[in-house]
Order: structure tokens, then C-alpha cells, then sequence
């Protein structure tokens, strides 16, 4: 029972968060991907596609790609100029990689403790009533 109510809720929620920690890296990842790749072409303008939420998307042109907006947290963008994008998604990218180590050994702590009360419960099932006389 404490493993069903306790340790199978904890851990589905440290794999819940492991797995938004992995988004928000892979949001990241791409952000510098896309900066480099704007970089190295040389793109003075650029025509995408947008998403306005609810899988809904629109295409967009940008005239000028020196400078883009960035979500720097709490609702707040950022207009930064490409370098000052790639410094501050390499500095978010590392505390995000701290956390995600964080998340991850914490995922194993319960998973170990779920195993170490298994096997308890197990070893207790095997006593027999005339081992303990």
C-alpha cells in the first residue's frame, strides 16, 4: 500500500518533471540551433512559420534578424542581438542541465526505494512463523 500511495505518485511525478526540464532543454537546443543557423547563412531577413498557439501557424517574414525576442521567464521577452541570445540560451541551457541532473537522481532515489521496500515486503512474505520461535 505504501508503495501505491506514497512512492508511485512521487515517482510519476519526478518523471513528469524530468520530462518538462527535457522540453524546456530541447526548446533551448533549438533556439541555438536556429541563432547559429541564421548566423552562419548570413540571413538578413527570413520567412517562417509561426505558431499562434493551438497548433495554429501562419507564415511570418522578418526583415531584420540582427535582433530577435527572447522569453527571459516570468512573461518577459527580450529583444537581444543574436550573440546576446546564444550567451543567454548557453547560460539557461546549463542551469537547465543542473536541474535535469537533479530531477534524474531523484527519479533514482525512488525507484530504489521502491525496489529496497519490494524487497523487504518480499523477504518478509518468506519468514515462515516457526523461523521466528
Amino acid at each position: 500500500r505504501f508503495i501505491g500511495d506514497r512512492l508511485a505518485p512521487d515517482l510519476q511525478a519526478a518523471e513528469e518533471a524530468k520530462g518538462a526540464v527535457q522540453r524546456a532543454i530541447d526548446t533551448w537546443e533549438g533556439l541555438v540551433a536556429n541563432v547559429c543557423g541564421v548566423q552562419e547563412r548570413g540571413q538578413g531577413e527570413l520567412r517562417t512559420m509561426v505558431d499562434l498557439g493551438a497548433q495554429v501557424y501562419c507564415q511570418a517574414e522578418v526583415p531584420d534578424t540582427s535582433h530577435i525576442f527572447v522569453n527571459v521567464g516570468l512573461g518577459f521577452h527580450a529583444e537581444l542581438t543574436l550573440d546576446e541570445a546564444l550567451a543567454f540560451a548557453e547560460k539557461k541551457l546549463v542551469g537547465l542541465r543542473g536541474d535535469l541532473r537533479e530531477r534524474v537522481e531523484e527519479a533514482a532515489s525512488i525507484q530504489s526505494h521502491v525496489k529496497l521496500v519490494t524487497e523487504g515486503i518480499r523477504e518478509l512474505m518468506l519468514l515462515s512463523p516457526e523461523s521466528n520461535r
